[in-house]
């Protein structure tokens, strides 16, 4: 089921990460406390952890630390994407590939976060295909990453 998507929609928070003028999904996801599913409260424990890492890393001056809490959350953030299954929580995958790119454009790893994002628009452009565009508004700070997707922009004349 979409178990962790129903979370997520509960809490109803969109945000943006004004700092570093990217869009990163910053809410923690809470669990109800009869949840006894282990690969959901796992999964739930790694991006929140990643999210953490990710968070902290934007307080840190840039160098060394930034680099490893950056890296240690992209970890965190992978592991929990291949613990979904294929075609559940969606909104789910998306938070989570939105903060990867961003991580990768963070590293100035442009390419990786340019195929981050632009895997993120197959994906966003699917879920307006299965009709599910009542859940988009949640998912519109995904767009402001997805229209810079990683490229540098030209200098003005």
């Amino acid at each position: 089921n979409d178990f962790i998507d129903q979370c997520i929609l509960h809490q109803d928070k969109s945000s943006s990460d004004q700092i570093m003028d990217e869009f990163i999904y910053e809410h923690g996801i809470v669990l109800p406390m009869n949840t006894i599913d282990a690969t959901v409260i796992t999964v739930v424990l790694l991006f929140n952890c990643a999210l953490s890492h990710q968070l902290a890393a934007r307080h840190c001056n840039y160098g060394t630390p930034t680099k490893v809490l950056l890296e240690t959350a992209e970890s965190l953030y992978q592991i929990a994407y291949k613990d979904q299954d294929q075609d559940l929580n969606t909104i789910f995958k998306f938070a989570i590939l939105n903060n990867i790119g961003v991580i990768h454009k963070m590293l100035d790893r442009c390419k990786a976060a340019k195929a981050c994002f632009d895997y993120l628009v197959s994906m966003m452009m699917i879920y307006v295909d299965t009709d599910n565009s009542k859940y988009l508004r949640l998912v519109q700070g995904f767009w402001n990453n997805v229209l810079g997707n990683g490229r540098e922009t030209a200098p003005a004349a």
